[in-house]
């Protein structure tokens, strides 16, 4: 009475369970016929009576061996078993195991073959199609079965009840799940997906919002193309996806959003808001955003303040260990010779007598200075978070050849050297400690003198270059041309100008 909810007892599935249990042993065929008639599938499997399910289908009944045959297509990768059950459910008669059987060689033990056999069945009455799926599904995401995972998905996209909240939550969970799996197919209703994963965003899930703005942007969705998962891209319904998700503080819809709005062929496409969206998934701790936005503000730079910027995020970048960001910024320091241990030994042997000079012999090999710029530069005043500013020149007239320049630390531990560098020169005033404490002549013989005392060469310490190959790495379109390559590569072959 339980079980079937008749004669003015309420339906309680457990209860009934509970009564029959007690004399299940006693009446074992009666027990298990009234389970298998009262009870649809998804029933059965929620309360764990799956054996009982089986126990029938071997004592002969035909509806019992057509459940399970659904059961082990669902819930086992082997579908030899499942085929077994459909053979015998045939033979009883069952309407739909003939056409589960009967399927093109080509798709005869693959994943679509227990895709197009469930599909087959699902006229089959009493299994609670919507529920099943939704249950094998979470089945399948905690056992971490990426094939019975889409093989249930494939089957959830063709019940037509896409008004099932339940059902697009297990949807969003197994897409979530399986674009980390290599090789990916899907081969179901994209516009079902869609739908879906709109009625999971209607109820305020913004990882869906960005999951489907992804796709609708013409972006695969990690190991899952896009056209897997929609018909056909739809930029402006991305774009407001994407702006949902951004807003509730997922940071790689900022750099999806930047990649939609910087693309020139795009239906959306604005440099200024690209700019945008670059920044806050730069500030987000978007490591390629921060890499791009680095290089794009460098390309363009036309002042120190646009090269600080740009340096800033460039080594933020880099100290992630972004290869494509490391290599931009080696092209901002100039090269010296000789090995470092060499020239660790000389600079310890001078910092005995003249510590100062020894800070700027460090300096200089660490970060490409030319001799004149290891003299004159304020280390002091030149410290950033990122590395050194070699200030404006003041023994050179020349505006141009006098301008400051940027240079990145090209690690962690050079930047903490420069640290300890600044320490020492502006502790108490060391003299040395600023560009004009003394004439740049006299600094410049005390430093001939030390390296003649030692036997050391300047080109241990300082790097030579011409004043247009100075000017070109201070950033902006000059740089940007000889660095064409490295660019390329930071940008992702990104030819949209950002303004």
């Amino acid at each position: 009475m339980y079980l079937e909810g008749m004669k003015g007892f309420p339906r309680h599935v457990p209860l009934g369970l509970e009564y029959l249990s007690q004399v299940e042993t006693l009446r074992e065929d009666e027990a298990q016929r009234l389970i298998v008639e009262a009870l649809d599938l998804h029933e059965i499997a929620v309360h764990g009576r799956v054996s009982t399910l089986e126990r029938a289908a071997r004592f002969g009944s035909g509806e019992a061996q057509l459940r399970v045959a659904i059961w082990n297509l669902l819930t086992q990768v082997d579908q030899s078993e499942a085929v077994g059950w459909l053979r015998l459910a045939e033979r009883s008669g069952q309407d739909g195991a003939k056409e589960a059987l009967t399927l093109p060689a080509s798709a005869v033990d693959s994943d679509d073959a227990a895709v197009l056999r469930v599909k087959a069945l699902l006229g089959v009455p009493k299994i609670g199609w919507p529920e099943l799926i939704a249950l094998v599904m979470e089945r399948a995401l905690m056992r971490k079965e990426p094939r019975l995972l889409l093989r249930a998905l494939a089957v959830s996209l063709v019940l037509g009840q896409l008004s099932n909240s339940t059902l697009a939550d297990q949807v969003y969970a197994a897409i979530s799940f399986a674009k980390s799996i290599p090789d990916v197919r899907i081969t179901v209703d994209t516009k079902a997906i869609e739908v879906l994963l709109d009625d999971c965003v209607d109820r305020g899930n913004c990882a869906a919002a960005l999951l489907l703005g992804q796709a609708l942007s013409g972006n695969n969705v990690g190991s899952i193309g896009w056209d897997m998962l929609v018909q056909a891209p739809n930029r402006r319904k991305a774009s407001a996806l994407l702006m949902r998700a951004a807003d509730a503080g997922y940071g790689e819809a900022w750099t999806r959003l930047y990649e939609l709005h910087a693309n020139n062929h795009s239906s959306v496409a604005n440099p200024p808001m690209a700019r945008f969206f670059l920044e806050k998934a730069a500030a987000s701790g978007d490591v390629s955003a921060q890499r791009r936005l680095g290089a794009t503000i460098l390309r363009a730079a036309a002042s120190l303040r646009d090269a600080e910027q740009g340096m800033h995020w460039l080594y933020l970048a880099s100290q992630s260990q972004d290869f494509q960001a490391q290599a931009l910024i080696r092209t901002f320091i100039l090269p010296v010779q000789g090995c470092e241990a060499d020239a660790a030994r000389g600079i310890f042997e001078v910092a005995k007598t003249n510590g100062a000079l020894a800070a700027r012999l460090r300096v200089a090999r660490d970060f490409g200075l030319t001799k004149l710029e290891a003299m004159t530069v304020d280390i002091v005043e030149g410290l950033r978070p990122w590395g050194l500013v070699v200030g404006k020149n003041p023994f050179i007239q020349h505006a141009r050849l006098s301008s400051p320049r940027a240079i990145p630390a090209l690690s962690s531990s050079t930047l903490q050297t420069l640290k300890r560098s600044v320490g020492y020169l502006a502790d108490g005033g060391v003299q040395g400690s600023g560009p004009r404490d003394v004439e740049l002549r006299h600094r410049a013989a005390r430093l001939k003198q030390a390296l003649d005392n030692h036997g050391l060469s300047e080109s241990l310490y300082f790097a030579k270059a011409s004043s247009d190959a100075l000017d070109a790495m201070r950033g902006g379109p000059r740089w940007a041309r000889q660095v064409k390559v490295q660019l390329d590569a930071a940008m992702g072959h990104e030819e949209e100008e950002l303004g």
